[in-house]
């Protein structure tokens, strides 16, 4: 019994050290994975903000009839500090008729349908979105070109 117990001698610090070998290699995963998930919330954060500029600018755009009645003229947004926005030409997809007036009227407006994209980075994150917008405008015959 005396010799079963001698040559058991050191084993518990064996599986002690290996223990922590475990422990600590679990430990230094979980920092891992948690600074990984870190990064990629922080992406989405930033991504999510570039989507609400290209919105904002979107919404200024839909505010006024002048992008729409000078397609191709530039349209400004004063965007924050470190944010690019750009926003693209307005294109008319179609034209139809608007409900409730004469043909013959020389004033009948039309159903205009535009189109345009709006594109922000952020120069500071690398951030970027690119949305594209359709509305629909009541204006005069022959404006849609």
């Amino acid at each position: 019994m005396y010799r079963a117990i001698k040559a058991q001698q050191g084993m518990t610090l064996v599986i002690a050290l290996v223990m922590l070998v475990v422990i600590t290699i679990l430990g230094i995963s979980a920092i891992r994975m948690n600074s990984t998930s870190m990064l990629v919330v922080g992406n989405m954060q930033w991504r999510k903000s570039a989507e609400n500029m290209a919105m904002m600018a979107i919404e200024q755009t839909m505010n006024s009839a002048a992008p729409f009645t000078s397609p191709t003229a530039t349209v400004s947004f004063t965007a924050p500090a470190g944010y690019t926005v750009t926003i693209g030409n307005r294109t008319c997809i179609r034209s139809t008729p608007a409900s409730g007036y004469s043909a013959l009227s020389a004033v009948a407006p039309e159903e205009n349908y535009w189109e345009f994209n709006v594109s922000v980075s952020d120069t500071f994150t690398g951030a970027r979105a690119t949305m594209t917008q359709g509305v629909k405008v009541r204006q005069l015959a022959g404006s849609c070109t």
